[in-house]
């Protein structure tokens, strides 16, 4: 997997499945991604090396991401792209409820309860 916001990255890191994420977003700071970044995991920003990027999100099979300020043509463009809009919720007990969503990617519904 691949996530493409460091608000996403709380939530795989809660799960316990860091290791189940192939690129992460460049500006994490967890001890934990912070190791995977200095491992070459970096996403290559969208607005970097386009060829690069590209090739990263079609190496994993889900992107977490969210859709951009007017619509979703990038969730959609994206075939492995799943709609996470955390930081788009009325307040922290609204977007704490996507643990939930991101754990069945990884068959942990219970663990995220």
């Amino acid at each position: 997997s691949a996530a493409m916001s460091t608000v996403l990255l709380a939530f795989i890191d809660s799960l316990g499945v860091q290791d189940r994420v192939k690129f992460v977003d460049p500006y994490a700071s967890a001890p934990c991604w912070q190791k995977a970044l200095a491992c070459k995991a970096e996403l290559e920003p969208s607005d970097g090396n386009s060829t690069l990027h590209t090739e990263q999100l079609a190496a994993v099979d889900v992107v977490f991401m969210s859709c951009g300020a007017s619509d979703c043509k990038n969730v959609n463009a994206q075939k492995n792209g799943v709609n996470v809009p955390v930081s788009q919720e009325a307040g922290p007990l609204e977007s704490a409820e996507y643990i939930k969503y991101i754990a069945a990617f990884f068959n942990l519904e219970p663990k995220a309860k």
